[in-house]
């Protein structure tokens, strides 16, 4: 099976949410409104439920609570909004993977906490609307997701092979399948047609050197999702940061004193956001 094959398979078997495709197909469209977009989000009573708990929480930091979709929709923008319904329905797409494949409150854990350095970051690095790369932290990984769903015999193989090391994973995906789940993620993003700067993200946030556009959101990424996989780690700072890509340091411009000095209280917010976005993983 191909990654191509794959990603077709998945789509085949998995229903996207209804809202996010009737959202897909208003969004380029002068004819519909915020309203408009409210309302088809507002169908889902469980989704608009966690994107107002989202929207009002402190990653967002709106001053005045935002009381209705529409609104909700006028203050993150139409496009930010778009992204993340996908990105909360994700745990509806994957609930059946086996649990002793991934602990899949494990695996929201390290995407939120991922998402929310690498706005943090972004803000360090100047970038604007940096609460975008809280999505694409999200979703970084989720390449590895569909392995799990449809080829379980192949991922206990290569979870047995890496035995918990992540820094040789994609080289044993591609020994056992013959690609890896940075593939699977770039493909699966552009069917569901996610911006390119996720599906850049992706593709290359393990080798954020190849990525030829959007080259400091993916260096943001890896240096997030370095920190998330070894946060449960019994491993110094400085030796989890000598894991990050000396290209990504020269892209984003950060030293390792930047990093550290937005760590603290990371974990709790990522616990908390983990909450409102997956209730049931949380």
């Amino acid at each position: 099976m191909s990654a191509e094959i794959l990603v077709k398979d998945l789509n085949n078997l998995v229903a996207l949410p209804q809202a996010y495709l009737q959202i897909s197909q208003m969004i380029n469209s002068p004819r519909h409104s915020a309203l408009d977009i409210g309302k088809i989000i507002a169908q889902d009573t469980d989704l608009s439920a966690r994107l107002l708990r989202i929207v009002n929480s402190s990653f967002y930091g709106i001053p005045v609570p935002i009381e209705t979709i529409s609104r909700a929709v006028t203050i993150v923008g139409t496009s930010d909004l778009h992204d993340l319904v996908l990105a909360t329905s994700a745990g509806r797409i994957f609930k059946d993977i086996p649990g002793e494949l991934m602990d899949m409150g494990e695996f929201w854990g390290m995407s939120v906490y991922t998402g929310i350095v690498a706005s943090t970051l972004a803000e360090r690095c100047n970038i604007l609307h940096c609460e975008r790369l809280f999505v694409q932290g999200m979703l970084h990984d989720i390449g590895r997701l569909p392995i799990y769903l449809r080829l379980p015999e192949q991922a206990r193989e290569i979870l047995l092979a890496t035995n918990g090391d992540y820094d040789i994973l994609s080289a044993t995906e591609q020994e056992i399948l013959g690609f890896t789940h940075t593939e699977v993620g770039a493909l699966l993003t552009r069917d569901w047609n996610l911006p390119e700067s996720i599906q850049t993200v992706t593709h290359y946030h393990h080798q954020p050197e190849l990525a030829a556009e959007y080259k400091i959101e993916t260096s943001l990424i890896h240096i997030s999702s370095i920190l998330a996989e070894c946060e449960t780690l019994d491993e110094s700072t400085d030796e989890i940061l000598a894991r990050v890509n000396p290209h990504a340091w020269q892209i984003t411009g950060l030293s390792q004193q930047d990093v550290e000095s937005v760590l603290d209280g990371i974990p709790q917010q990522a616990a908390e956001v983990l909450k409102l976005i997956l209730p049931a993983t949380g």
